[in-house]
């Protein structure tokens, strides 16, 4: 089994429906891919290090998947690079699958992060 984060960087603009509309759509694709989707973290909207895309800020989410195959997640990155409502997207490779506890609020669990894409205690990853 291959375990994947799948951080992805929403426009600020999307409404509430349709930021959900968007993640719905790469959980969808995870399922169809005969892959297994763990948990979704939505962090909300953050300030950027730096603009992206003439954004100043973006909406975090974060899908924890696995796949049987490494070939599985490429699809996922492919439609990230092709949705205009997605301005950045990173898909980190791990050696096991860390899922943040979801009792907490989600300013502890940012709090948390760092950068969005690894948690305090998860192994290294590494980027594809």
């Amino acid at each position: 089994m291959y375990f994947y984060e799948c951080v992805l960087l929403l426009k600020p603009t999307l409404s509430d429906e349709e930021a959900q509309g968007v993640v719905s759509r790469y959980e969808k694709i995870v399922e169809e891919k005969g892959g297994r989707l763990h948990a979704t973290q939505r962090l909300g909207k953050k300030r950027l290090a730096y603009e992206l895309r003439k954004e100043k800020k973006a909406d975090y989410v974060i899908l924890y998947a696995e796949f049987k195959s490494p070939s599985d997640q490429l699809e996922i990155e492919r439609v990230a690079r092709l949705d205009e409502r997605v301005i950045k997207s990173m898909i980190l490779r791990r050696k096991t699958l860390v899922v943040p506890s979801m009792d907490s609020s989600s300013e502890s669990a940012a709090h948390n992060t760092e950068a969005g894409a690894a948690f305090v205690g998860a192994p290294e990853g590494e980027a594809i």
